[in-house]
């Protein structure tokens, strides 16, 4: 075979006409030298081929064989020239050589052949330049493609397929200077998309006159085994990191003793030895570091102490447990692996010592506690058996458990109460029962947590107390205080009540209720006889001015209104008492100018006041209106004024300031319940002591005074106090004790009302065009009943009179039922209003019904009134609230 020339294209298999094939050559047969030159070329190949495949002849044998052959031609024909005797001899000789190197250089053929076909991977050569001459066919076979299209054409265009450039460096080292080299890897990426690796080994060729000739080398597929060595390098990096990241120590040593993996877990546990604890080192080089560094304690020998520690380690024996150099337990487990090696594993098991350590304390107190325990239960069953109070064990289905008390109180044995009914021994026990068991789902009963929360006593706040009223066997009426609260019966939600005859203790209770009833009615009854003599004095104090000096029709006139004035205080007066025995409905609002009523306090109070006290009244807002009772508003300044002037027994100023305004968020802080916004301010201020602040807190409380006896009810404050209430607003205390009060009223202000329309005509009540109103009018005072039919006929009405309900049936009947309203009292001797309204209204059910009463539950109004045509007036009545309330009935 020809070597090609090293300016001709790379001779391979396969790769068309641009490779053209190398042809065996034909001029071996033609003369000795050219078979010769052959058997050389042949050798040459045949050594190329060697170089990549271990256990092929040595291309030394070959050389020497072409050698022996060309020198015993060269021989032959000079012994031919020489003597032609021995020609023909030689020639034989010659023939039988030149056949026998034919057979040989047949098998160094074959045998080339067979080695290069069983080889795995491909041949190549290149000339000086470092040119390809020469790639097998099996390199195409694998790329499946030219090879030039990834080799290029020269060991230089190599570099492009190495990945690390420092690496190429020092093989184009080797390659420029004409050394051999080994492994040579190349990657790149395939015909069909798959990433290739490959290594290339070449020796460098010298000539004869020791010349650099080329590179014969040889190329391997090292695909696989980079893609399993890339894989065993990620395996263990995770199984690294897999021992790394468990909570457990974890080391592992070979056959022969050595460290193969260690965890930063177990090197925590030895931490004087940890930097011993690295691959590569020997258990026992470890057991001796560790013995001299502190892990050996006691006398003896070192090295005895190693070996009784290697000796544990390859016996395996069962998981100990020791506090190691860390100072933490551990549990030690040993396990053989299947190679011969030895895993070591730490349980940090501290947590669990420390716990087995508290459980045995607990243990011996849990010993020492039953006997206390049994104890306990004995005297606890004692209190409950020996308790005053009835303990009882409910589950809302029955009585689970009774004390002896409980039986007593409820008139049973206590072993017959066990498994009856709760509600039976109630009055209305369905009811209670219904809302004990609503009370305990509040407080926390139902749930999977209910222990814990009755451990912790959370469920203990929802406990909660009511009254009932027992009822025994033998028909008596025991009345009860019960206790509930949230407990356990055999593992599930019960109810433990308490039971309390409060029986005997409700009677004294009661007697003692009515004793200090009848006290406070006593001292009430001072106060409101001291309360109506002030209002008596001014009403007597006027009437006399008046009666002085008759022919003065302003002087007159002015004692008649304030008259008039202290008549509507003290209905007022009585009507704040009836609101607080609650027997009257209270007085409707209205919308009043304050200024012009706080301006009419000076003449009122005038009489009331010492000589030595100023009034200083600064109302000057005529904007100021509210939205309130002005008779009760009128009595609660009164009272205040009256307070300033108490407070003030050596003389001084008292003032009344009002004012509109809108409070701070301090005052609605305090008052939550009013709404911001503008306020009718009405501050009151004496220049007294103040009061002191032990009592501020109590001074709105009834029937609470300083004054010695007899000279306050307590009422007054308490008084302003409501009128503030019922108005929506609120009633403060300012000033600081030893410089004077000032109590202020705050009332929410209102719009002042539009200009009034001029007057239509004359004040008439009359049903028809020209003709007045015809009313029975019934009243048991004389008195009222002649100024009820003076205020009447001043209207127009036709007035007729009667004494009492039988009487007015008498003159409804007699006057052939012609009346247009009925105007009746409401408590009345022999047929009161309410009789006589059920009398008239089988005779006229239409006939409109207008109640008049001095005092009047809520309930008794809304019954006066259900019916249509019926209205309830308050007493006192001024002519115009009665002839307003007459024309509304009769308007429908």
């Amino acid at each position: 075979m020809d070597v090609a020339d090293a300016n001709e294209p790379v001779r391979t298999a396969g790769s068309g006409g641009s490779l053209p094939r190398c042809q065996p050559s034909s001029r071996l047969s033609a003369s000795l030298p050219g078979v010769l030159g052959g058997l050389t070329a042949f050798g040459l190949l045949f050594a190329l081929t060697a170089t990549g495949q271990a256990g092929l002849p040595a291309a030394g044998a070959l050389a020497a064989a072409g050698g022996l052959s060309l020198w015993g031609a060269r021989r032959a024909a000079s012994t031919a020239a020489a003597t032609a005797a021995t020609a023909a001899a030689a020639l034989a000789r010659s023939d039988a050589a030149l056949r026998q190197a034919r057979d040989e250089l047949a098998l160094m053929r074959a045998r080339a052949r067979d080695f290069t076909a069983a080889s795995p991977g491909w041949f190549w050569e290149t000339g000086p330049d470092h040119r390809y001459l020469y790639l097998s066919d099996r390199l195409t076979a694998m790329l499946g493609c030219d090879p030039r299209a990834v080799f290029g054409w020269s060991l230089f265009d190599l570099g492009t397929l190495v990945d690390d450039a420092a690496t190429w460096a020092e093989y184009r080292a080797d390659i420029e200077a004409g050394r051999p080299f080994q492994e040579l890897e190349v990657s790149f990426e395939g015909v069909d998309g798959r990433d290739l690796v490959l290594r290339l080994s070449a020796v460098p060729v010298h000539g004869a006159d020791g010349r650099f000739r080329g590179y014969r080398g040889c190329g391997v597929d090292a695909t696989a085994e980079t893609l399993a060595l890339v894989e065993a390098r990620f395996m263990q990096a995770v199984v690294h990191d897999a021992i790394d990241s468990v909570s457990e120590g974890f080391v592992l040593f070979s056959a022969d003793g050595r460290l193969l993996i260690c965890n930063e877990q177990y090197r925590r546990a030895y931490p004087t030895i940890a930097d011993m604890l690295t691959p590569g080192r020997n258990f026992s080089e470890i057991l001796r570091a560790a013995a001299e560094r502190g892990g050996f304690e006691g006398e003896g020998d070192i090295g005895a102490w190693v070996e009784q520690r290697l000796t544990r380690h390859l016996q395996h024996s069962a998981p100990v447990d020791g506090r190691l150099s860390d100072g933490r337990w551990y549990r030690i487990s040993e396990h053989a692996t299947g190679t011969g090696g030895v895993v070591k594993i730490l349980m940090d098991i501290t947590e669990l010592k420390t716990r087995e350590e508290e459980l045995a304390g607990q243990t011996a107190r849990l010993k020492q506690t039953v006997t206390a325990l049994q104890e306990s239960e004995l005297r606890y069953r004692q209190l409950v058996e020996l308790a005053p109070y009835g303990i009882v064990i409910w589950d809302r289905a029955a009585i689970r458990f009774a004390n002896g008390a409980a039986a007593a109180i409820l008139g049973i044995a206590a072993d017959a109460l066990e498994g009856l009914p709760l509600a039976g021994f109630l009055e209305e026990g369905g009811t209670l029962e219904a809302t004990l068991a609503a009370g305990m789902e509040r407080a926390g009963m139902e749930g999977a947590d209910f222990d814990d929360r009755l451990a912790d006593g959370a469920a203990a706040d929802g406990g909660r107390r009511l009254e009932c009223t027992a009822l025994r066997p033998s028909g008596e009426r025991r009345r009860l205080e019960v206790g509930a609260t949230p407990a356990l019966y055999r593992g599930e939600p019960a109810v433990l009540l308490v039971l309390n005859d409060i029986t005997d203790r409700r009677r004294v209770e009661g007697e003692l209720q009515r004793a200090q009833k009848m006290e406070a009615v006593g001292r009430m009854a001072g106060g409101i006889a001291h309360e109506f003599n002030n209002m008596l004095t001014a009403i007597g104090g006027f009437a006399r001015l008046a009666e002085r000096n008759p022919a003065d029709p302003v002087r007159v006139l002015t004692c008649v209104q304030e008259i008039a004035k202290a008549s509507e205080r003290a209905a007022a007066l009585t009507g704040q008492l009836l609101d607080f025995s609650h027997r009257r409905v209270a007085d409707e609002r209205e919308l009043v100018a304050v200024a012009p009523l706080v301006r009419d306090l000076r003449v009122f109070l005038k009489p009331l006041l010492s000589a030595g006290i100023d009034v200083a009244i600064v109302a000057g807002d005529e904007t100021a209106h509210a939205l309130v009772n002005p008779v009760t508003l009128s009595q609660a300044l009164l009272n205040l004024a009256l307070n300033g002037r108490d407070a003030m027994p050596d003389g001084g100023t008292l003032t009344i300031a009002l004012t509109v305004e809108r409070p701070d968020a301090a005052f609605f802080a305090r008052h939550r319940d009013l709404k911001p916004g503008r306020y009718v301010a009405i501050r009151v201020s004496d220049q007294g002591g103040g009061v002191p602040a032990a009592i501020r807190d109590r001074i709105w409380e009834p029937f609470f005074t300083t004054k010695e006896p007899g000279k306050g009810t307590g009422l007054g404050l308490w008084m302003v106090y409501g009128t503030a209430q019922q108005a929506g607003g609120a009633v403060e205390l300012e000033g600081e004790e030893g410089r004077g009060a000032t109590f202020a009223v705050y009332l929410p202000a209102a719009d002042p009302p539009a200009a009034p329309a001029a007057s239509p005509g004359p004040d008439l009540l009359q049903v028809a065009e020209g003709e007045g109103a015809a009313i029975l009018l019934v009243d048991d005072e004389e008195s009222v009943r002649r100024y009820l039919r003076l205020a009447l006929e001043e209207a127009g009405c036709t007035v007729t009179e009667a004494a009492d309900g039988l009487e007015a049936l008498e003159r409804y009947d007699g006057a052939g039922g012609l009346f247009d309203a009925v105007v009746s009292d409401v408590s009345m001797p022999r047929m009161n209003g309410p009789e006589l309204a059920r009398a008239l209204e089988g005779r006229n059910p239409l006939l409109p019904i207008l109640f008049l009463t001095g005092y009047a539950s809520k309930e008794t109004a809304a019954g006066l009134t259900a019916q249509a045509g019926r209205q309830i007036v308050m007493k006192p009545v001024a002519p115009e609230r009665l002839l307003q309330a007459l024309r509304d009935l009769l308007a429908v």
